[in-house]
């Protein structure tokens, strides 16, 4: 029974000094969705082109057609400015058609430069560590076998509720990074019908909003990246290493309390993460 409390704290430190996200959690970051998922991303694809591009480019003619009447209404006697009209008209159309008819292309260009930035913030390997080695947290659970009865039952129960506690937060920042993916298909499922505004003089605000919204969320990866390494950083820092001759319980309380503070700290901002973007981004 002894034995099987010391495997099980041991198993438990191992999570609490090395929070790993699992060998998935880096591509979902660092992927675009093309890549990360193919088929999710051709059944988006077409069902935008199937149902929402045929209501975007009705939007389209008729906002090319409200400039087209607001041209004609500027026209003075000049003769040469009637001239105009037409090449004015052409020259939009065409370029906006062209623009309008490559969203995917232009979108999915937008999300590769980001994931390209996560990809430089990212390493290969993927994963958390407060800077205590493996032979370390073996000395820990050794220490804490070795407490009296009561001593090592107030340990374990300290140490399995900050254990919860980081499964907690791992859940928390892993359905984060899940969600972006889902934000990120929703606004390219309905991207023709704000980008079709980028024709109107008086809605075009609505089109740059919304790209600069996708790029805000296509940046959310990078900003998450960002949280884990100055979580890193900083926790690194703050927690010593593991002497055996030290008290096990003082250590345990110091290394637990700011691992537990530091990995909420962690959580918070992986949450505030797109709000952090969304104000470099102004939107």
């Amino acid at each position: 029974m002894h034995s099987c409390f010391l495997s099980f704290s041991e198993s438990m430190l191992n999570e609490l000094v090395h929070i790993d996200m699992g060998s998935g959690f880096a591509q979902i970051l660092t992927e675009s969705l093309e890549t990360y998922n193919p088929t999710a991303n051709s059944y988006i694809l077409n069902a935008m082109k199937d149902s929402v591009f045929a209501v975007g480019a009705s939007l389209l003619t008729i906002f090319m057609l409200i400039e087209l009447i607001s041209l004609i209404n500027r026209v003075d006697s000049n003769g040469i400015t009637g001239l105009k009209i037409p090449a004015n008209i052409f020259i939009k159309f065409g370029i906006f058609a062209f623009l309008f008819c490559n969203i995917p292309t232009i979108l999915g260009g937008i999300e590769d430069i980001a994931v390209g930035l996560a990809g430089r913030l990212a390493s290969s390997d993927y994963s958390v560590g407060v800077g205590v080695s493996a032979d370390q947290v073996s000395a820990m659970a050794d220490a804490i076998g070795d407490l009296g009865f009561i001593d090592r039952i107030f340990t374990y129960i300290t140490l399995l509720i900050c254990w919860l506690a980081v499964k907690l937060i791992r859940g928390i920042v892993q359905i984060t990074a899940i969600f972006r993916l889902f934000e990120l298909w929703i606004m390219l499922l309905f991207s023709p019908i704000p980008l079709s505004t980028f024709a109107s003089s008086d809605f075009k605000q609505t089109a740059i909003s919304f790209l600069k919204s996708f790029v805000a969320v296509s940046l959310k990866g990078a900003g998450i990246i960002a949280c884990f390494v100055i979580y890193n950083s900083l926790v690194s820092s703050f927690i010593g290493d593991y002497d055996p001759s030290m008290d096990i319980t003082e250590y345990m309380d110091g290394m637990l309390i700011q691992n537990i503070l530091y990995a909420f700290a962690l959580a918070i901002s992986v949450l505030n993460a797109g709000k952090i973007v969304n104000r470099v981004m102004g939107v």
